[in-house]
């Protein structure tokens, strides 16, 4: 089933909320609140997004992010083994996306190259 663009971009708005709503609880200690946001954005919204051509790099975009938004929330609570899992992950999803992409993505890169400093700590 093919969905319309607006729809997936409408999903990829609403995801984006809710990441930007765990990055709060994030930056204010919040960490399990974090995580249970994080978990809703990943059954609410992740999983509404269908993998189509267009929009691959796009879900891998944000599923790169969510896992290491995930990693980061688990290397403050101390799961330092979570954490490094989570992190190549990310890094292998983010890589992933670099590929599937038909143009450069500069914050992608960034990200991956923040996620790589993380893997060597």
């Amino acid at each position: 089933m093919i969905q319309n663009k607006d729809y997936i971009l409408q999903l990829i708005e609403a995801a984006g909320k809710a990441v930007a709503k765990m990055i709060g609880f994030k930056e204010d200690g919040e960490y399990s609140q974090a995580l249970e946001t994080l978990n809703e954005c990943y059954t609410e919204h992740f999983d509404s997004i269908h993998i189509e051509s267009e929009t691959n790099a796009i879900k891998l975009d944000l599923y790169g992010n969510l896992l290491k938004e995930e990693a980061e929330i688990n290397l403050e609570l101390g799961y330092t083994d979570v954490a490094r899992n989570l992190f190549q992950k990310a890094l292998e999803t983010l890589n992933r996306a670099e590929i599937e992409s038909k143009t450069f993505d500069l914050k992608r890169n960034d990200l991956i190259e923040e996620i790589r400093s993380a893997l060597k700590k």
